[in-house]
């Protein structure tokens, strides 16, 4: 435990998000991009949205169940039931080398994306002393590549491995597929004893994978009927691999509950997701197609990934939503940048600043100033002074070049911060659908491609429609270049 007084406002308002506007609201060639006004003009409709929200209302039912537990999960969620995943993940922790988590899309993005940002960029490759006495983590059943696969097992052989095999269904076909390979690895070299190494994380009371845990005698955690996997790093989802890689879960819950509790205001312009899912909406109606989320932090760009999934799953109905285009700076400013700042305009900008990151690098003096950048050690700005400016240039630029942006500032790298900024950005995204008339709980569009690979794999019941599907295939003009 931190001992962190998470409810004190002198550490709330040290942790405290912003969310800045200034590229958006201020006048280019003397019109604003989306001016006050009319934010003002739009406030109403995301308010009586917000309601609708918060009273359970609208468009939020996955066939009969409204998808809103993660609404009220960062105050549900019991001392007790932390106790029991906490003592689960330390047990786990305690006798393995290797934790494997087991999942796809929002099944381990949340997670990965945490413990990245939390955590040293080379974690796996450090002594374990210096990981806090914590297991190696990797990340499998997120795709279905046989060479990452086997290039992970190989890297793990000899290693004592913990599993977190994350399936609602137990039938997800990637997730499935790594998780046969690595149970059959695990019964082989420790037989019975192979489930006191396996955790499963599924239905509460059907589906295959809960059958199994049961035949097998896995320890279980629940995947919450009310949550979607985009919306689940909250519930045992992410918090059994975030206590195993040894986050403070307590911290990350407190950062949660102050977002929520931060954001149930009905106040337009106190409140940040209002104006975040305000700003993305009104972009959208101007033209606006791709939004480019951009970091100056190796940390930060973990959780842009995870942006990656919650917009554009949440929004892509019916031909709305932005393109989420995860972007680290100054990297891609040396790629993409010359179409962001030249390119059609078709694109707003969303930066994620680290405000003080936790390592400062002094750029030594060198009077020969062979490189040229003696004038910054003159003006004493370290590598951490001259990052900010990684943001701060091309956010400038960027918006004289027609490109509006926002930056969203995360005060520094701890549990209570990604926590905030996670409730921020989900509370927002279901503003979002509710203000372009759609479910944003829902991913239809996600069962298309499984039907399809169903019927080529010839899983049954897909039979004929599979051979619809080579049908199809084979009648089509190919063009090839041999």
């Amino acid at each position: 435990m931190t001992g962190k007084n998470y409810d004190s406002a002198e550490f709330q308002n040290d942790n405290r998000l912003k969310l800045d506007l200034t590229y958006i609201v201020n006048a280019l060639e003397n019109e604003p991009f989306i001016s006050c006004d009319e934010l003002d003009r739009l406030a109403p409709r995301v308010i009586e949205q917000h309601r609708k929200l918060n009273d359970a209302e609208g468009d939020c039912l996955d066939k009969d169940t409204p998808m809103l537990g993660w609404l009220s999960l960062p105050e549900e969620l019991t001392d007790g039931h932390l106790d029991a995943v906490q003592e689960a993940a330390d047990e786990l922790a305690g006798k393995v080398d290797v934790f494997l988590s087991l999942g796809i899309g929002g099944s381990y993005l949340g997670i990965e994306a945490t413990i990245k940002a939390l955590g040293h960029t080379y974690a796996n490759q450090l002594p374990r002393s210096k990981r806090n006495n914590r297991p190696e983590i990797y990340f499998l059943g997120q795709n279905v590549d046989p060479d990452m696969f086997v290039d992970t097992l190989n890297l793990i052989e000899g290693k004592r491995i913990g599993v977190n095999v994350i399936s609602k269904s137990g039938t997800t076909t990637e997730t499935a597929i790594a998780f046969r390979i690595v149970r059959k690895l695990l019964e082989e070299s420790l037989g019975d004893r192979a489930s006191e190494f396996i955790i499963a994380t599924t239905d509460r009371v059907k589906g295959a994978l809960r059958k199994l845990s049961e035949q097998k005698g896995y320890r279980t955690f629940v995947v919450p009927d009310n949550v979607g996997g985009r919306f689940s790093v909250l519930t045992d989802v992410g918090l059994l691999g975030l206590a195993v890689a040894g986050v403070d879960i307590r911290e990350f819950v407190a950062g949660f509950r102050a977002m929520k509790q931060r954001t149930d205001t009905d106040e337009f312009w106190a409140n940040p997701a209002m104006l975040h899912a305000a700003v993305r909406h009104l972009s959208f109606e101007k033209g606006k197609r791709i939004e480019v989320v951009a970091t100056n932090s190796t940390a930060l760009y973990q959780l842009t990934r995870w942006m990656e999934q919650l917009f554009p799953e949440s929004e892509g109905h019916r031909g709305y939503g932005l393109w989420v285009s995860p972007s680290m700076y100054s990297e891609k400013l040396h790629a993409n940048g010359q179409m962001v700042q030249q390119g059609p305009r078709l694109m707003i900008e969303t930066f994620l600043r680290l405000r003080d990151p936790e390592q400062q690098e002094a750029i030594p003096s060198d009077p020969e100033d062979a490189d040229g950048l003696e004038y910054l050690c003159r003006a004493g700005l370290d590598m951490n002074a001259v990052n900010q400016l990684v943001i701060d240039g091309p956010a400038y630029a960027h918006f004289l070049g027609g490109v509006p942006n926002m930056t969203i500032e995360i005060p520094r790298r701890n549990a209570f911060n990604f926590g905030q900024f996670y409730f921020l950005m989900e509370r927002s995204v279901a503003l979002s659908g509710y203000l372009a008339g759609h479910n944003p709980f829902i991913q239809p569009g996600v069962e298309d491609y499984k039907r399809a690979m169903f019927a080529l794999a010839g899983k049954p019941g897909f039979e004929q429609q599979g051979e619809k599907v080579r049908e199809a295939i084979a009648n089509m003009d190919h063009v090839i270049v041999d």
